[in-house]
């Protein structure tokens, strides 16, 4: 498939890795994650060690990738490059208009810092993961079920490989106006996938009011499957990163 990392496949969980430092929110200490003209900064999701031969993209001089994405301003799409360990620059914003309590009322101004671990996801079991998002948990056997949906409680923040897309892979630009990517919608390649309830007790845009995982249905038929996709251009490494819904 184009515009995806099958080479590594992994899923993002909880617990102290002790080779290698993966967080989940936090402040981080990254410079340059205010847009320019504006007030608030960026949201941090992730920061990956991507030294860790689990995680499936490089940059070139850059060990620590933060994962951002623009909440404050309506949660539109947002694009920026990490220049150093310790500087980010924003390149583009879809909007920068600020909406107050969104996507829910007393939003956080940073989520909590957690320690996480990547855990690899072998070929066979990835086999498993795309034939369920293909034909649903009903064609699945009982040991794959319990797998993918008792053990993995899918949809987990997942990195490289096959991804469940609501409205297909994005078609976007590089989001580095120097880059020559910038020019053409067919390069960028999706390389992580973070949903609504990344971890427990977190939730990036909808609380259930009844479902303890946002990935269960309310008494009402309601759930929150909304997912936040991360693509990175091959030439620049800029990143773009938007939102999809059902």
């Amino acid at each position: 498939m184009d515009n995806i990392i099958l080479n590594k496949v992994s899923r993002v969980v909880e617990g102290t890795d002790e080779q290698f430092r993966h967080v989940f929110g936090g402040r981080g200490w990254h410079s340059g994650t205010t847009p320019p003209d504006c007030k608030m900064p960026l949201h941090l999701l992730y920061t990956f060690d991507t030294s860790d031969p689990a995680f499936p993209l490089q940059i070139p001089e850059i060990r620590y990738l933060p994962l951002f994405y623009s909440f404050p301003y309506n949660a539109g799409a947002c694009g920026y490059r990490v220049k150093s360990e310790t500087e980010i620059e924003v390149l583009y914003m879809e909007t920068k208009e600020v909406e107050r309590d969104f996507p829910y009322e007393n939003y956080p101004t940073e989520f909590p810092e957690r320690r996480v671990r990547l855990v690899p996801i072998s070929y066979e079991q990835h086999k498993t993961l795309v034939f369920y998002l293909e034909a649903g948990k009903e064609a699945l056997s009982d040991a794959d079920r319990k797998l993918i949906l008792d053990e993995y409680r899918y949809p987990f923040t997942q990195l490289g490989g096959i991804h469940r897309m609501w409205q297909d892979v994005p078609n976007v630009p590089c989001p580095n106006p120097a880059c020559e990517n910038n020019k053409f919608k067919c390069f960028m390649e999706v390389f992580a996938v973070i949903w609504n309830q990344p971890h427990e007790g977190i939730f990036l845009w909808e609380k259930p009011s009844k479902a303890k995982y946002s990935w269960q249905k309310d008494d009402d038929g309601h759930n929150d499957d909304v997912q936040v996709i991360f693509q990175f251009c091959p030439k620049c490494y800029s990143i773009h990163a938007c939102n999809r819904c059902t």
